[in-house]
């Protein structure tokens, strides 16, 4: 006779817990971790790619964008609804004031990864993530294929429009549509 599986529960966690985590040293400074949905997940390593990447979209961005919006590299989105706090790669704010960020009248309005191994999980998880907490873009810069991954539409947790934009093509932010990029700008050099 064959017994039942038993079914675990996992623990989740509040935002507020995971900063207490963080506090208490349960968490080490530099840990590379956010927590998703409740669950504390580790991050992808970073490698030359993606360094050079997320640095390369970060400085395009913040140049083109100067006076209108701000920019941030790596920073921690907190969505309290969601029992989530991921780190994108980078956030474009509504505010141009960097002081303003976290506080209520700032907004995310267009939230970049850049995803090498972590490709899959960036669209998939993360973009579903992303349109829960109606973040109203989100872009994937897929290293893997050399190509933007663009989300757009958010509608009962996932995008309503997904674009594949590939290097040489110009892509706009709906925010600022006045703004076009080479997407090529985003990727590193091929060597």
């Amino acid at each position: 006779m064959s017994r039942p599986m038993e079914t675990l529960e996992q623990r989740r966690f509040t935002v507020e817990e995971y900063h207490r985590m963080g506090e208490a040293g349960i968490l080490a400074p530099g840990e590379r971790v956010e927590l998703i949905r409740g669950v504390i997940r580790e991050m992808s390593p970073k490698r030359r790619k993606h360094v050079v990447a997320a640095t390369k979209a970060f400085r395009v961005l913040d140049k083109a964008l100067e006076g209108r919006a701000t920019v941030y590299l790596e920073a921690p989105l907190g969505l309290e609804d969601l029992d989530s706090e991921p780190e994108p790669d980078i956030v474009v704010c509504s505010n141009p004031d960097v002081e303003s960020y976290g506080t209520p009248e700032t907004k995310a309005l267009l939230v970049i990864e850049l995803a090498d191994s972590s490709l899959r999980y960036d669209m998939t998880e993360k973009a579903a993530l992303y349109a829960d907490a109606r973040v109203p873009e989100y872009w994937v810069v897929n290293l893997v294929d050399r190509m933007l991954e663009v989300y757009r539409g958010p509608q009962n947790g996932a995008y309503e429009t997904r674009l594949r934009v590939p290097c040489g093509s110009q892509v706009s932010p709906e925010a600022w549509p006045d703004v076009a990029f080479d997407v090529s700008s985003f990727f590193p050099n091929e060597r």
